[in-house]
């Protein structure tokens, strides 16, 4: 079969169209995976001690700084004691947590050193990625609550850092919003 001018250019439109549409398809956005497991509908209530020291210590470990573990326990314990399902999820974090610290060789999460909690909250890093759909349903069918732990603690904790001690490790003296000239008269004359 002999190649005109005309079917050269029949050809190449075609197969222009085709690139075209095949480049559309991979770029345009598919059905909406489904959203990650929401927390349970357990009523809110108090956070134990075990549970909160645990939260603190994962957030002084993933943050990487001093942090105000007063400002932390509170914002947990607002969480934990007004929102649906976040009591649970805490209580559940400082076990597994504990359990974790306890097969690296020390005896409890808040007693670990850095390396060994970093060790632990690394079971929940996912680099802030959403979960794909396998991943999702390989933590449904194990039962594995650590993808929920790096939704709800270990990314919720980093946006509280950023939102407020962040600040601080960057040389201000407070976040926005928080009036600490008066804390430090305060203070210095206590």
């Amino acid at each position: 079969m002999r190649l005109t001018r005309r079917r050269f250019l029949a050809l190449g439109f075609a197969l222009s169209t085709a690139a075209a549409w095949v480049g559309w398809r991979s770029t345009a956005r598919g059905p909406e995976p489904s959203a990650e497991p929401v927390l349970g509908q357990e009523p809110p209530g108090p956070l134990g001690s075990r549970a909160m020291a645990a939260l603190v210590a994962a957030a002084g470990a993933v943050t990487g700084y001093a942090i105000d573990p007063a400002h932390y326990g509170e914002y947990y314990r607002w969480r934990a004691e007004h929102l649906r399902g976040y009591r649970v999820l805490y209580e559940r974090f400082g076990r597994d947590a504990d359990r974790a610290a306890r097969e690296l060789g020390a005896r409890s999460f808040v007693a670990a050193t850095r390396e060994i909690q970093l060790d632990v909250l690394g079971r929940a890093g996912r680099g802030g990625r959403p979960m794909t759909v396998w991943e999702r349903l390989r933590a449904d069918v194990s039962g594995n609550p650590w993808p929920l732990y790096e939704r709800f603690v270990v990314r919720e904790t980093l946006a509280l850092f950023a939102r407020t001690d962040a600040w601080i490790a960057l040389g201000y003296r407070g976040w926005p919003g928080v009036p600490k000239g008066l804390e430090r008269y305060r203070l210095r004359h206590a």
